[in-house]
């Protein structure tokens, strides 16, 4: 009895597959799954200076995975369409979004798009021009708490209600794009935007042999859906690959919101940052410094003290066959307080 309940249910599992499969037209799309694997093991705060919300938890797993999927087919001989859907992390959580689970499909960059020799419009959600900039190289390793989302934040990062369009013309790769904020706080990924809100964005890079020079601004109107908060936010910064294995990588950012809401008034607040990265490879071996610092705020053009804040960064990290394992130190300061020391050892392949 049980071996005939058990061919029926496999059976019935083909006879299943095999109608789904055949069900609408033929699937010709050229699909493309990928992801990463990224697992790290860090304590945010080895020294227990009781700094912030993250000390005194020890060590936690950190679970950075993320997987997508991508699909293209040509419309006519001159356009292809395209689309992405991604994952966030598997263990990440929004909170600038109400603390949305970020390992839910579509979190990432997930959008349609058109492409051609005129270049490539994407509509969804992408990172915005300059967003991309900030967040690589200028970041990484572990500068993300100052020179990302530390400090005074007057631009958006991966944002939905977005279109973005691309073209390189030579060595000059240009982007652009326009959008709204994303005034469902709960989920952050579209639907409702708020009225008269926008932002614009636009970034220029120029590479000359082994020099990129990069450039990006962005400017909006009712920020993050703020009446009358406006943005201003605009980096410039370089590549450079030098001889014997080393590069060398280094950014300006000002980011200034006009009549800011804050806890107690309404200000116009600036804040300038800047960030350097030395990396050096020997082999499989590489070793990657940083420092990013944010200076002091300013509001309605008074310097504000303890507002300023920089992280160092150390990271031994190694390409084995496509995995890149690393160990990476950081101190974290933030005005006159005590420095928090971060440490991560940590694994990552990309498939």
């Amino acid at each position: 009895m049980f071996k005939k309940t058990l061919l029926a249910a496999v059976l019935t599992t083909v006879c299943l597959s095999s109608q789904a499969y055949q069900i609408g037209l033929d699937n010709d799309f050229n699909v493309e799954i990928y992801g990463v694997a990224a697992l790290s093991v860090v304590n945010y705060d080895t020294g227990d200076n009781d700094n912030g919300t993250e000390s005194d938890q020890g060590f936690v797993v950190e679970n950075e995975s993320r997987i997508g999927f991508r699909a293209g087919k040509a419309m006519t001989d001159s356009i292809e369409a395209f689309m992405q859907v991604e994952s966030g992390y598997v263990g990440g959580t929004d909170w600038g979004h109400g603390g949305t689970h970020g390992g839910v499909l579509g979190f990432r960059d997930t959008f349609v798009g058109l492409k051609g020799n005129w270049g490539k419009v994407r509509v969804g959600r992408v990172l915005t021009p300059l967003y991309e900039i900030v967040d690589w190289p200028f970041s990484n390793p572990g500068l993300g708490s100052v020179f990302d989302w530390g400090g005074l934040t007057a631009h958006y990062d991966r944002q939905s209600n977005q279109v973005r369009y691309d073209q390189n013309f030579g060595d000059v790769a240009f982007a652009a794009s326009v959008g709204r904020d994303s005034a469902t706080a709960a989920t952050g990924n579209g639907g409702n935007a708020t009225k008269g809100s926008y932002f614009y964005a636009s970034s220029v890079k120029y590479t000359i042999k082994k020099v990129t020079l990069m450039g990006a601004v962005e400017t909006g109107s009712d920020f993050k859906g703020v009446d009358g908060q406006d943005n201003l936010t605009y980096i410039v910064g370089f590549e450079a690959g030098l001889p014997g294995g080393f590069s060398l990588a280094g950014a300006y950012k000002k980011e200034a919101v006009d009549n800011f809401v804050g806890e107690t008034s309404t200000y116009d607040a600036e804040q300038d940052s800047v960030s350097v990265i030395a990396q050096y490879w020997n082999g499989p071996l590489g070793v990657k410094l940083g420092y990013a610092a944010n200076f002091d705020e300013k509001h309605d053009g008074s310097s504000q003290s303890d507002t300023d804040s920089n992280t160092i960064s150390a990271q031994v990290m190694g390409s084995i066959n496509g995995f890149v394992p690393y160990v990476r130190v950081a101190g974290r300061t933030v005005g006159t307080a005590d420095t928090d020391v971060v440490t991560r050892v940590g694994l990552e392949y990309g498939f």
